[in-house]
Order: C-alpha cells, then sequence, then structure tokens
C-alpha cells in the first residue's frame, strides 16, 4: 500500500473513533445527568426565571415606555448646552 494512502486511511480511522468516543461519552453524560434530576432542577429554574421576568419585568418596561410618552423632553438641547446658556457651567 502506498504511504500517502495509508496515512490518509490511519488518519480516517483515527477520526471516527475520536468521534464515536465523543458521542458515547454526551450519551452517558446525558443519560446519567437524567438519572440525577438535573433535566428536571433546570426545568424548574428556567420556568421560574422566566414567572421572574414576565411578571415584573414586563410590566417595568411597560410603565417606564408610557411615561417616558407622558414627559418627552421639551427640545433637542442637552443639559450641557442649557447649563452654557445660562451660565453656570
Amino acid at each position: 500500500m502506498r504511504p500517502l494512502l495509508f496515512a490518509i486511511t490511519v488518519f480516517i480511522a483515527g477520526y471516527f473513533t475520536a468521534r464515536f468516543s465523543i458521542i458515547t461519552q454526551a450519551i452517558d453524560l446525558a443519560v446519567s445527568a437524567w438519572e440525577r434530576g438535573v433535566v428536571g432542577r433546570a426545568t424548574k429554574g428556567f420556568l421560574i426565571l422566566s414567572i421572574f421576568f414576565f411578571l415584573f419585568c414586563i410590566p417595568i418596561e411597560r410603565i417606564v415606555a408610557r411615561e417616558s410618552k407622558v414627559h418627552q423632553r421639551s427640545g433637542s438641547i442637552s443639559a450641557r448646552e442649557q447649563l452654557r446658556r445660562r451660565g453656570s457651567f
């Protein structure tokens, strides 16, 4: 067998062996995580954080958006420019 073809064959065989080993370890990790209840705890945490977000963050964002429409800026003059015009800066 030619040396280059042999080297390529060994490389491909090693690649597939390593890939199979990684997949097998990932499956074993997923099974052990399922058995130990990691998936259930992660799901509970996700649900708690989602409920917190929907109950607190979204209403606060709505209130801020409404108040910013009510109390819009009176012009496009920055605070620094207003101080400069008054002579306080």
